[in-house]
């Protein structure tokens, strides 16, 4: 049966409601009921949103002001934040923020680009800065992006992980990848509307591994490099660069009219911060705890057995070593989609951010496998059987405990 938890439930009695266009007038609003709340207890905090987007610096600010500490050196309130109606560029940017992000079924989802207003007597070489300057903007915001629901996205796979053997004999293709069978059954469940993006993001990825496979076959002969910064940062900053550089000209060899001047410098910078957060993930703690978390689930039998004879103060790093290679696929296509998410106009509905890993839940569906229901899981004492109403996200204890 499931008993509620609050962590996962909105609140309206501890929530704040973000409507309208977002602009310093919804930070004086909204400050007074921020600190009100925060200093009231930690517990968790419902953000309502109902927005157009607006100012994102201005929604980084209420942002900041929901996930402050206090005098004591408490820890954050946790986020639940809910689109009751239309969460647009910053406010969806809020939406995904959370850390239990819901939709209402209705609602839309619209992911766009960095945007500039319009100026009069604009200049050529101004014309150039701001449009590299939105690109790099373009390329923080994707990461950021992929950081905040990376654990959405890995729950989405491995809850459809259980069935790629069908999926591939439905259609025919023995051969699938588990992230070819990732992709195609998630444009299986998500609109039309949608299905450009997943699209766009999966030509990308193939890029994006292309280059982060031929960047690691370079970078392992460079020592310095490898041991982690013993060059300094501008040293492995020149090695990345270099390496993209190389990586730029051979795939671009039998195009006699391609050169960095048109268009190969935009690419440059983009491998550039590609490489710079695959590098950045690759140590972080983030990866150890998804790596700790999931590892289990892909590791083979034989891969278990070798792991057991390993020396305890060892078995982390040669974890991470058998693991790494596996989920390296999966953040370089997730990070291919956020970054096509900056493209163009986005509009989604719920249950594609769903699907797409942007969020949590949609409210009225609950065949959808969600990680509330293994938080709220518990064993119904009158039955042996799991009494849980997502038969696609497995039975509780095969999949790892929620934060």
């Amino acid at each position: 049966m499931l008993v509620p938890d609050p962590n996962f439930r909105p609140n309206p009695d501890r929530a704040i409601y973000v409507q309208g266009t977002i602009d310093q007038g919804t930070i004086d609003r909204l400050t007074p009921e921020i600190m009100r709340l925060t200093a009231g207890d930690r517990g968790p905090i419902t953000v309502y949103i109902d927005s157009p987007g607006g100012n994102v610096a201005s929604a980084e600010v209420i942002l900041k002001l929901l996930q402050a500490t206090n005098q004591d050196n408490d820890a954050p309130c946790r986020l639940i934040t809910v689109v009751t109606s239309r969460a647009a560029s910053a406010a969806a940017d809020l939406l995904s923020s959370g850390n239990y992000a819901i939709a209402y079924p209705e609602s839309t989802l619209l992911y766009h680009g960095v945007r500039t207003p319009s100026l009069s007597g604009i200049t050529v070489e101004l014309a150039a800065l701001l449009a590299e300057s939105m690109k790099i903007s373009n390329d923080r915001y994707a990461m950021a992006l992929t950081r905040k629901s990376e654990w959405r996205f890995l729950f989405r796979f491995m809850g459809l992980r259980g069935k790629f053997a069908d999926h591939r004999n439905s259609t025919g293709k023995p051969k699938l990848s588990e992230l070819d069978c990732f992709v195609e059954m998630i444009r299986e469940n998500i609109s039309n509307k949608a299905k450009p993006v997943i699209d766009q993001a999966f030509k990308r990825y193939q890029r994006y591994n292309d280059l982060i496979t031929h960047f690691l076959k370079v970078a392992t002969r460079d020592k310095r490099f490898m041991a982690g910064g013993g060059g300094g940062r501008a040293y492995s900053e020149g090695v990345m660069l270099r390496g993209i550089i190389n990586f730029e000209i051979a795939s671009n060899k039998k195009n006699k009219d391609w050169t960095f001047q048109d268009g190969g410098l935009v690419r440059l910078t983009d491998d550039f911060y590609l490489l710079q957060e695959y590098f950045s993930s690759v140590a972080s703690d983030q990866l150890k705890q998804v790596c700790g978390r999931w590892g289990q689930f892909v590791l083979t039998d034989e891969q278990k057995t070798e792991l057991e004879t390993i020396p305890e103060g060892e078995k982390e790093g040669k974890t991470l070593e058998k693991v790494r290679p596996y989920f390296q696929p999966l953040w370089s296509f997730f990070v291919a989609l956020c970054h096509a998410l900056q493209e163009g106009e986005n509009e989604l509905t719920g249950l594609d951010a769903f699907w797409l890993g942007l969020i949590d839940e949609v409210i009225g569906m609950p065949s959808l496998p969600m990680t509330r229901y293994i938080a709220e899981y518990q064993a119904d004492p009158e039955s042996a059987a799991p009494q849980v109403p997502a038969p696609d996200a497995g039975p509780p204890e095969q999949l790892p405990p929620v934060d």
